[in-house]
């Protein structure tokens, strides 16, 4: 048997291979070829929904501005639930209860859903929903333009961590009465900040409207819009404020009203009298208070003269002076650092009360981003001791005789060149064998004795009260004229000697004349000069005249607690006035109580807080579209008030037919809204209009 061997160099199968790598070859790259092809197709498919996501974005973005411009007349704009100027609406970042696009309800609006906005693209299974979520730039607003510090409440304690606090609890001068005005009880009253009563508040027409909370250990009556929801009829929720530093240490220089009635720019310092303030005042027709820390602490109920009471009717400017137009007649410590601004501190029951037509704006100093404390009530010290000075002689006496001619001495005034003088201190210094007389020469000749640097005089500081003075004179007369006293150049002319009791002494109450004097000053040597007159007597009529002393009691001035009482207030009841705070206003201890009535022009506006025992407060509308008659100033630096800066981040929920909630983000936009100047055009006062509003793209960014 044999076998058959395949030769070495046969080469039959070797073409099968070769197919077969061709073959295979061939399938690999067809495959590839349709797998890119297929993922090619699937990312083109993706691409189209990214492109949609992004559409969507813009779509959404661009509605939520031309909202922005349009306000009320936008399309599907909604009404909100509560009182306010609805009709012609517009966002300003105002305190009305609003956000960017109105309100849901009684809540601020700042998001904007927008349902099935952008139709499904490239793989998306459905339509897609988008937010636009907008917040308002620090600065910006209605409120803007200042270097405020926002209204976060981060310690109860800080008087000024809100806008509007009533500490009083019990009597007249307490709780919260507020009343909104106009616009047939539909108005609203902004405040912007957080509002605290521990006692009650009661809205007694139209709205309450903060953009901070509302507290009150009472009851709540009536309308209020806040956020969050008011909690009231809560005891113990509202601590009493701590009080801010002391303005003052120690009692300024003394100021006499009177000297600044020709210039009508007041000085800082001390000031006791109210009616010489309200009268030097009032005869300006603008009064300027110059930067600087004003004491004011009236004594005229004290001295039985009137009350302690600075009334104004005029215009009154208080800080670095700008101009009569207010607001902005001076240099507010919102819009300016530093500035050095005033300071009006009140002591006793000092109070405050504005004319129907007064016109009054005080700008206090800048306290780096801290409340510029600008009115405050004394918190501490009382009247001092009564100062009782030994009954004094005068180092001074001059014996003066008029001639027959007639009156050489008319009251009050000094002696003629020509009448002959000669000292007679000693001979009156004390009650001894030494005196001095006359005997009258003709008919109506006058007899008298000029006093003057008596003892101790010169250690009474000007400003303080004198409560007595009593001139003691120990004489004889035969005469049937009247032996009286003059205290040169003051009013009434004369006060009379009393008769001789049985000691032999008269004597003469000039309390009021020695207290008129030292309004101008401290005394001295030559102040005061005590005229002691026998006028116009008959021939052969005789004075003894053998001691004569002074004895006075004064009380000097001091840092006073302020007493509960009304602070500022406005008794006509029709004011059409302007009053205006640029700066914080602690009266714990006082009521305010200002009524515009029914002008509309009226303004009354407290710019960093305002905290009191209570507080009557009445808004017209024409406040909603300038200073809340409330506010906290708004933190950061800012671009006037009417420029609106606000950010708006637009969310896309793919395929989704909601977006309340949750989505990508995928938009960021920054626009400026400005308003032209406010004019008052429809009806109502002058105010923002929906439609006329340019708006500004400043960025516009796509998130990766």
């Amino acid at each position: 048997m044999s076998i058959r061997r395949r030769g070495l160099s046969d080469d039959s199968g070797a073409m099968l291979i070769i197919a077969l790598l061709i073959i295979t070859t061939v399938a690999l790259v067809t495959g590839a070829l349709l797998t890119q092809g297929s993922t090619s197709l699937r990312a083109t498919v993706a691409l189209r929904g990214v492109a949609g996501t992004s559409y969507g974005a813009d779509a959404a973005a661009k509605v939520a501005v031309n909202n922005l411009r349009l306000g009320s007349k936008a399309p599907g704009w909604v009404t909100p639930t509560f009182p306010g100027p609805w009709a012609d609406w517009a966002f300003t970042a105002n305190a009305d209860g609003t956000g960017c696009f109105g309100a849901d309800g009684s809540l601020p609006k700042n998001s904007l859903e927008l349902k099935n906005l952008y139709p499904r693209a490239g793989d998306q299974t459905a339509d897609s929903s988008a937010r636009v979520d907008c917040s308002v730039v620090p600065g910006t607003g209605i409120f803007g333009a200042g270097l405020g510090v926002g209204i976060n409440d981060p310690d109860p304690t800080d008087a000024f961590a809100r806008a509007l606090t009533t500490v009083g609890t019990t009597g007249p001068w307490h709780g919260m009465t507020l009343k909104p005005l106009g616009t047939g009880n539909s108005a609203s009253m902004p405040v912007r900040g957080g509002i605290a009563s521990k006692s009650y508040i009661n809205v007694t027409n139209g709205a309450l409207v903060t953009d901070g909370y509302v507290k009150a250990e009472g009851a709540c009556t009536g309308a209020i819009v806040s956020s969050p929801a008011q909690a009231c009829n809560q005891p113990g929720s509202v601590p009493t404020p701590t009080a801010p530093d002391p303005p003052l240490t120690s009692v300024p220089t003394y100021r006499d009203a009177s000297a600044y009635s020709s210039s009508c720019v007041f000085q800082p310092g001390f000031y006791n009298n109210a009616k010489a303030l309200s009268d030097a005042v009032n005869g300006c027709t603008t009064a300027r208070f110059s930067s600087g820390k004003y004491y004011f602490d009236f004594r005229d109920e004290e001295r039985g003269t009137g009350q302690n009471t600075w009334n104004i009717t005029t215009t009154l400017i208080g800080g670095e002076y700008v101009g009569t137009s207010i607001p902005g007649g001076c240099k507010n410590p919102i819009l300016n650092d530093p500035i050095a601004g005033v300071q009006f501190v009140f002591g006793g029951t000092s109070r405050i009360t504005v004319g129907d037509a007064a016109r009054v704006e005080l700008c206090g100093p800048s306290n780096g981003g801290e409340p510029p404390v600008t009115v405050y009530q004394e918190q501490s010290g009382s009247t001092e001791a009564a100062v009782t000075l030994p009954a004094a002689s005068a180092a001074t006496a001059d014996q003066l005789t008029g001639n027959v001619a007639g009156d050489k001495w008319t009251t009050g005034t000094l002696t003629p060149a020509t009448t002959p003088v000669t000292s007679v201190q000693a001979p009156i210094g004390a009650a001894d064998a030494s005196n001095v007389m006359w005997k009258v020469a003709g008919n109506n000749d006058d007899v008298g004795v000029n006093l003057r640097n008596f003892a101790g005089l010169s250690t009474i500081p000007a400003g303080a009260d004198i409560t007595s003075a009593t001139l003691q004179v120990k004489y004889v007369k035969a005469s049937l004229k009247p032996l009286r006293v003059t205290v040169s150049t003051q009013t009434p002319a004369d006060v009379t000697i009393s008769a001789p009791d049985g000691t032999g002494w008269g004597q003469a109450d000039i309390a009021a004349q020695l207290r008129a004097l030292l309004v101008g000053g401290a005394f001295d040597a030559t102040k005061p000069l005590l005229q002691l007159r026998m006028m116009d007597a008959n021939k052969d009529d005789t004075l003894t005249i053998d001691a004569v002393r002074l004895a006075v009691t004064y009380v000097p001035p001091s840092l006073r607690t302020a007493q509960d009482d009304q602070i500022i207030y406005a008794p006509g009841g029709n004011f059409h006035g302007v009053f205006v705070v640029q700066g914080a206003t602690f009266v714990p201890k006082g009521y305010v109580d200002l009524d515009p009535g029914s002008s509309g022009t009226a303004l009354v506006a407290f710019r960093w807080g305002l905290v009191a025992s209570g507080v009557n407060l009445k808004a017209q509308p024409s406040q909603q579209f300038g200073y809340p008659i409330v506010s906290m100033p708004v933190a950061g630096h800012g671009l006037g008030n009417k420029v609106t800066v606000v950010d708006l981040e637009v969310y896309v929920c793919v395929g989704q037919s909601t977006c309340a909630s949750g989505g990508t983000l995928v938009r960021t936009v920054r626009a400026m809204i400005t308003d032209p100047p406010y004019t008052a055009w429809g009806s109502g006062s002058p105010r923002p209009e929906p439609g006329r509003r340019k708006v500004e793209i400043l960025s516009w960014g796509e998130q990766q």
